[in-house]
């Protein structure tokens, strides 16, 4: 899968007057003010950008000049959620927050900034009325599910948001021991290289690699990348192939050509085996943030499904499957460890 090719922000020009002299507009007068769909701001060249309801922004912050070329983590980023104005020139947005790490850690000093990246934002329910003389550009805050096994793949330097945030009840949801490691300590894109996910639907958890075992038993490679196939994202049973082969579903359909095979999984692309086998890892040395969860756990999901239904594999699987972004060519290869709930090869 080819990266995508970032776009800067643009540069606005340094404003030496604001154009509004009525200040921040009251929670009574905004009621009075005249809606609209959108506005537009003109960066330094002239260019035009439009801004609309629901998007979200790259926002100057309070006391940064607008004419200097910034690191996109120095902006403020929110979501327009109303736009209302006095006059052409006095138009304002009212602005839901995405707060940074080290915001939410000075209302809720138990929250635990270690474990964010620093292209992570939490999604508040807090509102401000702001000047879209403040917005300089559009952004992208990607949701981000760790235990999702269809989570979209987004580059390490992509925002991402993984908790919201109650203000009033100074609360964080989810809970952030919910998605953690074993330990308790959350993943960290920004510190933790690698990190070994189980796709198990009891487990669907990712821990670091001080925190797990080796297997006790040494397995020969072929044995060990039949044993990553076997940790099955569909069920919490230990089913080896065979037990998935000789399942009731599967013993009506035995007399099937596909079957009078010495082994099941040759009836399978090489390529989809391959990558079916590997490893569920995420992390900076596994290919980004997000890993290779969706893209292995897809591969599985098909082998798993045609052996246990005694079907074929549909022609368009390549349309389900990223080989490329299940095996990373750049990859540092692994040890091989055991999920400390069930188990399983990881």
């Amino acid at each position: 899968m080819s990266r995508r090719k970032k776009k800067s922000l643009f540069t606005r020009k340094k404003i030496s007057k604001p154009k509004y002299t009525m200040g921040i507009p009251t929670d009574s007068e905004w009621k009075t003010m005249p809606n609209f769909a959108s506005f537009i701001v003109a960066d330094e060249e002239g260019e035009e950008h439009t801004f609309s309801i629901q998007e979200t922004a790259f926002i100057l912050p309070e006391g940064v000049l607008p004419d200097k070329m910034h690191h996109p983590t120095a902006y403020w980023i929110g979501r327009i959620k109303q736009i209302r104005a006095r006059n052409d020139e006095d138009v304002w947005a009212l602005v839901q927050w995405y707060w940074s790490p080290q915001e939410v850690n000075s209302v809720i000093k138990s929250f635990d900034v270690s474990g964010c990246g620093q292209y992570e934002r939490i999604m508040s329910d807090y509102y401000d009325y702001v000047s879209t003389a403040s917005f300089c550009d559009h952004a992208a805050v990607m949701r981000y599910d760790e235990r999702s096994i269809g989570q979209e793949v987004f580059d390490s330097d992509d925002f991402y948001c993984r908790y919201d945030l109650e203000y009033r009840a100074r609360k964080i949801l989810p809970n952030v021991t919910r998605s953690a490691c074993c330990c308790g300590v959350s993943y960290n894109p920004d510190r933790d290289p690698v990190m070994h996910f189980c796709p198990r639907p009891a487990c669907r958890a990712a821990y670091h690699q001080e925190c797990l075992q080796r297997p006790t038993q040494r397995l020969d490679p072929a044995a060990r990348a039949r044993k990553f196939i076997e940790s099955w994202p569909d069920t919490d049973e230990q089913l080896s192939i065979e037990d998935v082969v000789g399942s009731q579903q599967c013993r009506k359909r035995r007399k099937r050509p596909e079957y009078a095979i010495s082994d099941p999984l040759e009836q399978f692309p090489e390529e989809l085996v391959k990558a079916a086998q590997q490893q569920i890892v995420k992390g900076v040395q596994a290919g980004g943030v997000v890993g290779n969860v969706k893209a292995v756990v897809a591969a599985r999901q098909l082998i798993y499904c045609s052996l246990l239904e005694g079907s074929s594999l549909p022609t368009d699987w390549k349309d389900k499957v990223d080989v490329e972004a299940a095996i990373p060519p750049k990859r540092k290869s692994s040890p091989v460890f055991v999920c400390p709930q069930c188990q399983s090869l990881i």
